[in-house]
């Protein structure tokens, strides 16, 4: 069994996407992903808290993997990405921290392939209802975010063009404990950068940040 057969084994991987026209046109976009551990009901994880609320830069290539339900869920293809997320929730159940579900909400919904796509969008979208940040998204982003004790791991990177965004994301989560790894905020690195030794940097100091539980 490979490494992410192993990881998807223990966990199931569901999103909700949509279409939107912003500024006239039309997009494709993903407002929420559950990573959930097999065991648990992942159409009840749509609407309970989760353990941990990771906020990332965008959906990516991220795409369903069945026909969308009445209000736009399926199982999700995960990325590389997710599957980091799998890894420290399986290092959190070793310290004791039962870290069954996470949600992943973005900056940006936007399902562009390539980063770059993603910021020429954003340098000419005046419509900002495709970041679950906007003002008027405020209620799904409070369900999102869920209880006041859901931590929430900033994740998003180091991408100058994310900087608007990622000050609303913080200001957004300012209340809550925060995982993740900055030099300067508001940018705070990926899980998976390109090189192998330094993703597994990014797990090692994410496993000393997380809570400890009895």
């Amino acid at each position: 069994m490979s490494a992410a057969a192993g990881l998807l084994a223990r966990f199931d991987v569901h999103g909700r996407y949509y279409d939107a026209e912003l500024d006239g046109r039309r997009f494709a976009l993903r407002s929420h992903l559950e990573i959930v551990e097999r065991g648990l009901d992942p159409v009840a994880a749509r609407v309970r808290p989760a353990d941990l609320v990771a906020v990332m830069m965008n959906p990516g290539s991220s795409r369903p993997l069945a026909d969308l339900d009445a209000d736009g869920w399926a199982p999700a293809l995960p990325d590389r990405t997710q599957y980091q997320l799998m890894r420290l929730a399986l290092r959190a159940q070793a310290q004791g921290w039962s870290l069954r579900h996470i949600r992943v909400i973005n900056l940006s919904d936007l399902r562009t392939p390539k980063s770059a796509e993603l910021f020429a969008a954003l340098a000419t979208l005046a419509d900002d209802r495709h970041s679950i940040f906007s003002p008027a998204r405020a209620g799904e982003l409070a369900r999102a975010l869920g209880p006041a004790q859901v931590p929430v791991l900033r994740a998003w990177g180091l991408a100058r063009e994310l900087a608007p965004l990622a000050s609303k994301a913080i200001a957004a989560t300012s209340s809550r404990r925060v995982l993740g790894l900055t030099d300067q905020e508001p940018f705070y690195r990926h899980p998976l950068p390109q090189r192998a030794d330094l993703q597994r940097a990014w797990l090692d100091a994410m496993t000393r940040q997380l809570p400890v539980r009895d």
